[in-house]
């Protein structure tokens, strides 16, 4: 399953400017260059590129890293060739469900399809993989705990709770078996 998937996960690398507290001084506002990092789950061969929208807040440039054609991961691809850098648009942003979708000028990507017909159920296996802190072609695995979880009474948002290892960056992914 991993090797199937892995190639459709990709590095989002974020750049732009923000402000910063300077030694503790609350009364004075620096701006910054940052820098951030994360994952993402190309949806579509065309680019299409579903990743957090915390990771692309406050995006000047955005960038996704990409393993060459034909590599199932990560370290198989530092042996032949190196990954691909293209350069992304951001085309849009769900805040509250923390989601972005990204372009890349690309095709015939490897990618992961969304189904919506597939229920899931509490007790099943899922897989976190994803690019945690820079680390790429991390994989965990764990169950799901709840498929309707609400943080907040008043939320109109639903969570699916896992115990995969929350790790930012990363994305869940469910295989079917």
């Amino acid at each position: 399953m991993v090797s199937k998937v892995s190639p459709a996960i990709v590095q989002i690398l974020v750049s732009g400017y923000g402000s910063a507290q300077a030694h503790g001084h609350t009364q004075t506002a620096r701006i910054v260059r940052q820098h951030a990092m994360g994952s993402g789950v190309i949806v579509d061969p065309d680019g299409y590129i579903i990743t957090n929208a915390h990771v692309v807040e406050g995006a000047q440039r955005v960038r996704v890293v990409v393993s060459p054609a034909g590599s199932s991961s990560q370290m198989e691809a530092s042996s032949h060739q190196p990954p691909q850098i293209l350069d992304a648009s951001i085309l849009g942003r769900h805040q509250t469900a923390d989601l972005a979708l990204l372009k890349i000028e690309a095709t015939h990507m490897p990618f992961i399809s969304l189904r919506d017909n597939l229920r899931v159920r509490q007790g099943e296996l899922v897989f976190a993989i994803g690019s945690p802190e820079g680390l790429r072609d991390s994989v965990t695995m764990g169950v799901v705990s709840s498929v309707a979880r609400q943080t907040d009474t008043n939320d109109q948002m639903f969570y699916v709770q896992t115990d995969a290892l929350s790790i930012q960056g990363t994305a869940a992914v469910r295989w079917s078996i």
